[in-house]
């Protein structure tokens, strides 16, 4: 059976909490099998907590900052495998010496050369280095291959010499490097070289994105369709990092049915606050008039629901007090042909030939451009639902900390009977 990986564009430490707690179950219960955490986090809390939470490192852009990696120690060299066209950054931080590092430079300059730093620690997350005098630098012509994961090691000889192989081939052999005591190994891409780690195969992986445009969900997008040989057969969720609530016992079904009806370009859950789920919800009558009225959008975009606080508050209120968050839609799938919020959809390895997205609104790519394009509806399936906290513009007037504590609570309660 095809694999079901999970896609996420992280992430916010309070809101993805609960989230992280469904998914791990979900992955115990063998409902998915990977799940690629993207950091696309602006706030350095949020991504530390993303380092500490979610496994190691599989792809990072190039305008990624560093990363731990490893360790180098007299007698344990550094081995990493890298696919990488040019400019793979190591820096290694001796542990002896807390305040400078080294910086290695392996195919700059467009792969022609490389090039040994020594550089204040403060410099780590600055990649401007116009004003750094190299310690060395040497021509190393196409010293990386664009065609194969990369050999790299890192060794501190008997002499004391730092010694760098790329590939088999000698790089480089440095003597004066206080390396003594062993280093602590950070690397990243850049001016143009992202670099991807093939042996990273855990469960949980993350991605880190490029922060540094407004919308660059593209991204992954764009990773997956290069990669498109890999992923064909493949099952993908993506959802937000402010999910709340999972109906695990509906994943299952919601899975099958994306696997079984290739027609539709995405197939949406039913989404507790999503303006069209909620237009629909209310039309099957599930949500009473008394919570509110839910129209549909105007072309499937924006609508009340999305701007207003009290709205989203009365629906979660609402939801929160059910024996089960289920809200069924007039039937079991609705076909679909305006846009909708993509809070929690999914779609097939095959059709990310489609998804080699430059930079645009994701939203709008999947949920109207391509289906037009392709001539191919989009569904929503009843029968798995799940909650999505907030929208931007709700965000002034809703007390998100209660309702998260609420959500957390009904999340202890689901998961102990999963």
């Amino acid at each position: 059976m095809a694999q079901v990986i999970l896609v996420t564009f992280a992430g916010r430490e309070k809101r993805m909490d609960i989230l992280n707690h469904y998914v791990r179950r979900a992955l115990d219960l063998g409902l998915i099998d990977e799940w690629h955490v993207w950091d696309l986090t602006r706030a350095e809390s949020d991504h530390e907590w993303l380092n500490r939470e979610f496994g190691p490192v599989r792809f990072m852009k190039a305008q990624a900052a560093y990363q731990k990696h490893g360790q180098l120690t007299p007698i344990s060299p550094y081995r990493l495998k890298a696919s990488i066209t040019n400019d793979l950054h190591l820096a290694l931080l001796p542990n002896d010496d807390p305040d400078y590092f080294y910086e290695i430079v392996i195919g700059g300059w467009n792969n022609t050369a490389s090039a040994v730093r020594h550089l204040p620690r403060t410099e780590l997350k600055n990649p401007d280095r116009d004003h750094v005098t190299p310690l060395w630098t040497s021509p190393t012509p196409s010293v990386l291959s664009p065609g194969k994961a990369n050999d790299i090691v890192l060794s501190i000889e008997a002499s004391g010499v730092l010694a760098l192989f790329v590939n088999g081939v000698t790089v480089g052999a440095w003597s004066g490097l206080s390396l003594e005591k062993g280093a602590e190994i950070m690397l990243r891409g850049g001016w143009g070289g992202d670099l991807e780690l093939p042996e990273v195969n855990t469960p949980i992986r993350r991605y880190i994105g490029d922060t540094s445009t407004p919308m660059p969900y593209w991204h992954a997008y764009a990773y997956y369709a290069r990669h498109l040989k890999t992923f064909e057969d493949t099952v993908f969720l993506k959802c937000d990092d402010d999910i709340v609530y999972m109906d695990l016992e509906g994943l299952a079904g919601f899975i099958e049915f994306r696997r079984r009806h290739p027609q539709y370009f995405v197939v949406s859950a039913n989404v507790i606050n999503n303006g069209i789920c909620a237009y629909l919800q209310q039309v099957a009558g599930s949500i009473p008039a008394s919570v509110g009225e839910f129209e549909n959008p105007p072309g499937g975009f924006g609508g009340t629901l999305w701007r207003s606080a009290e709205k989203a508050t009365a629906l979660h209120d609402y939801v929160l007090q059910l024996p089960k968050p289920d809200l069924p839609l007039p039937a079991a799938v609705m076909e679909w042909d305006q846009r909708q919020s993509i809070n929690f959809i999914a779609w097939l390895g095959r059709d990310i030939q489609h998804l080699a997205l430059g930079p645009c609104d994701d939203e709008r790519a999947v949920t109207v451009d391509l289906p037009a394009f392709l001539n191919r509806k989009t569904a929503v399936y009843s029968g798995f639902t799940v909650s999505h906290l907030s929208f931007g513009p709700q965000e002034a007037g809703l007390n998100v900390d209660r309702l998260i504590t609420a959500y957390h609570g009904l999340m202890e309660k689901v998961l102990k009977t999963a």
